[in-house]
């Protein structure tokens, strides 16, 4: 037996409440969207335009609603036609609504009798009448000091009833409506519909206010030509659009929207048809049929769509379909109208590339490998970029046109109430994203950066039928709108040899994408990056690209020639062992030469020593310090406070006892002669590198050697023979 219908005790089939809630809701044009187990969308009880109603499945197999705006289940209940044990499975019907204690509604001889009587006398009533003029309910109208106040009548089983007239409600005045072939107009309420019947017009209504056009039957209005007279307010545009999209569905043949405020620019807020006509009380029916009409003919018409056919599969012939060439952005590399992944670690220049990208979009400047790049504007969606101290000085460093970039940050939504609340944005938010690409149509290129920050909490990454179900709706959007979307997503951890499936998440980012590239840094070069090409279904493969990151403000330095490497190849590299491990010893070596050299006749500076190492020798601070301390170099500073120097202290005492014996030694090498000695000696104080040399050791010693015999070094050889030193002298 299906999972959505079960045999109870009795033998009858039962719909599971899940599966009658979410069909309800699809009937009065409510399209609930799963995310796992649960649901959710517009709320019907009241004019919702956010998705404020949640739908779950309970433990017992009932069916859970919740309105976050507050409407209580049993107005959202109402609202659907059912009842509050359709909520429950078999068996777990909620206990007040038991066969035992339901309470049967009294019947009435008559509808004023099914009416409160403590209201008193009613102001005004409107009749129901169904396709055979038979009354089947009313509604009733009392004007008091605190308001107007609505009550119904239903005709039910024979006896009338004080309640609302059953699901699929017939259409106001209907006998009248179907007894016309003019133009049918839609007030929202029944005084409204019989102020323009009352000027010679066909006018309906439905029952039960603004927020239940869905419950009625809309059917009369197939082929007719339906005009929509909404009140001025935010719930009357509400009504409006339920009643374009169910007179739509009902098969009219065309439904406009006027609004009487074209023609009144001085009506109230709130204010209505029969409003309109009473302001114009001298006007005649004729000349304000007409000034409907000049209404009607500026109003946008919707037709109605064609006819869905019958349930099976859709078949499309080839010979019918017009080839077509792809249209690209960047040329072979990033296609419009398509979804593009670019996969890296984090801190390799993803941002970097996509605002250089982005620049050359606002100014239709040239790819870097001569491609035209077709100008227009950028929509920027980014978590993890400030605007101010990051995003927008990066644009103006690589010479954007910021008239043209804009960054989708957050959603606005204005409850009933008119009040307004932001929201970050998600992908889950397409009709924001919709809307952004309608308020900035000459798009080219959307970035979102990361994609995963942007999923929202309810989906899964790692999830192909999650990831596909959020991702799909954006590349419609893309092929609609014909802008290139390009998706930054990070790379995992651990990576095998397949570039494309190093891409952190579900492989659903990878076959939603038309075309991948892969960021990274060349193992020989950690400042440049390489732009390696991944999977391609448009294009050949084609050939990365190199850059650097330089300047200040930093931006992006392209080289000319393509790179001949796959990202699988490239990926292979970075996983290979590597021979070396450690520092080098020849750049430790070489930094306890130049040091030693450094200061050979006496103290320094440490900041000046630093500053001459690394520009003049393009040495790196931690070799540096590395020979700072196998020479047994001291850190001082001549006057506290003041700059710290560098001095070599062990040389310094050995000067001072070679001036006291007053050795030749001293005249020819100042401060590094009594080296000369230090060399017979087997310990001094210190560590004892003289027992065992170091080969950084060894260079400071190898210095007094040279400097001694007068001797100018040769060129350091690559390999030291044993005994042998790197100025070829045996030790």
């Amino acid at each position: 037996m299906n999972n959505s219908v079960q045999e109870n005790k009795k033998g009858s089939i039962m719909v599971e409440p899940i599966v009658m809630v979410l069909s309800r809701l699809r009937d009065r044009g409510h399209e609930p969207r799963q995310s796992g187990d649960s649901w959710s969308c517009r709320c019907p009880a009241h004019e919702d335009e956010t998705a404020s109603l949640s739908i779950g499945i309970g433990g017992d197999g009932r069916a859970l609603i919740c309105c976050h705006a507050g409407c209580s289940n049993a107005a959202i209940v109402e609202s659907l036609g059912l009842k509050a044990r359709d909520l429950f499975a078999d068996d777990t019907r909620a206990p007040s609504q038991s066969p035992a204690t339901t309470r049967q509604a009294k019947s009435f001889a008559t509808w004023q009798a099914a009416l409160p009587a403590s209201l008193g006398e009613h102001s005004a009533a409107w009749e129901y009448r169904d396709a055979a003029g038979l009354l089947v309910g009313v509604v009733a109208r009392w004007d008091t000091a605190d308001g107007k106040t609505f009550r119904p009548a239903s005709l039910i089983d024979g006896g009338w009833q004080g309640k609302a007239m059953p699901t699929s409600r017939p259409l106001y005045a209907l006998p009248e409506l179907l007894a016309g072939d003019g133009v049918v107009h839609i007030a929202e309420g029944e005084k409204s519909a019989d102020a323009l019947r009352s000027i010679g017009l066909i006018a309906t209504t439905s029952s039960g206010g603004a927020k239940s056009a869905g419950q009625s039957d809309w059917s009369p209005l197939a082929g007719r030509t339906v005009v929509v007279v909404p009140d001025y307010d935010i719930p009357g545009a509400a009504y409006a659009r339920d009643v374009v999209r169910l007179a739509t569905a009902a098969g009219a043949k065309s439904v406009a929207i006027v609004h009487l405020l074209d023609a009144w620019s001085g009506m109230p807020s709130g204010g209505d048809a029969c409003d309109w006509i009473g302001h114009h009380y001298a006007t005649e029916p004729k000349e304000f049929r007409g000034m409907l009409d000049s209404l009607v003919a500026k109003a946008a018409k919707t037709e109605p769509a064609p006819p869905q056919l019958a349930s099976g599969p859709v078949l499309l012939c080839m010979a019918d379909v017009e080839p077509c060439e792809v249209a690209w952005l960047w040329p072979g590399r990033v296609p419009l109208g398509r979804l593009t992944l670019l996969v890296g670690r984090p801190g390799e220049g993803k941002s970097f590339l996509t605002t250089d990208m982005a620049a050359r979009v606002t100014t239709g400047s040239s790819w870097p490998d001569g491609g035209e790049c077709p100008q227009g504007s950028v929509i920027l969606i980014s978590a993890e970029d400030d605007p101010g101290d990051t995003i927008r000085p990066r644009l103006d460093a690589h010479r954007a046109d910021v008239n043209k970039v804009h960054l989708l940050s957050a959603v606005r939504r204005v409850d009933k109430n008119g009040k307004a609340d932001e929201f970050l944005f998600t992908l889950a938010d397409i009709e924001a994203l919709e809307a952004a690409l309608k308020a900035v149509p000459d798009c080219r290129l959307v970035v979102i950066d990361p994609i995963g920050s942007f999923l929202g909490g309810g989906t899964d990454s790692h999830r192909d039928n999650e990831v596909r179900a959020v991702l799909a709706p954006v590349a419609r959007l893309a092929e609609k709108h014909g802008a290139a979307v390009v998706v930054v997503a990070h790379r995992r951890k651990a990576a095998g040899a397949n570039a494309d499936e190093s891409a952190l998440g579900s492989r659903a980012f990878v076959g939603l994408a038309r075309a991948v590239w892969h960021l990274s840094r060349d193992a020989e070069n950690k400042s440049r990056r390489l732009l390696l090409p991944g999977k391609n279904n448009l294009a050949h493969e084609g050939a990365g690209l190199a850059f650097t990151i330089e300047g200040d403000p930093a931006r992006l330095s392209w080289e000319a020639d393509p790179v001949d490497i796959s990202a699988d190849d490239q990926l292979v590299a970075e996983s290979a062992p590597r021979a070396k491990h450690g520092p080098d010893p020849d750049a430790l070596g070489g930094a306890a030469d130049w040091l030693g050299r450094a200061l050979a006749d006496g103290p320094r500076l440490a900041k000046e020593l630093f500053s001459e190492w690394r520009d003049g020798e393009g040495g790196s601070k931690r070799s540096l310090e590395r020979a700072k301390r196998d020479l047994l170099v001291e850190a001082f500073r001549p006057e506290v406070p003041g700059p710290w120097s560098w001095r070599l202290g062990w040389v310094d005492r050995q000067a001072d006892d070679c001036k006291a014996a007053k050795s030749p030694d001293c005249e020819l090498l100042g401060g590094l002669g009594g080296l000369a000695k230090t060399r017979e000696k087997t310990s001094f104080p210190g560590p004892a590198f003289a027992r065992t040399p170091s080969s950084s050791n060894l260079a400071a010693l190898e210095i007094a050697d040279v400097l001694h015999a007068g001797e100018v070094p040769q060129t350091p050889t690559t390999e030291t023979p044993s005994g042998t030193s790197r100025y070829g002298r045996v030790l």
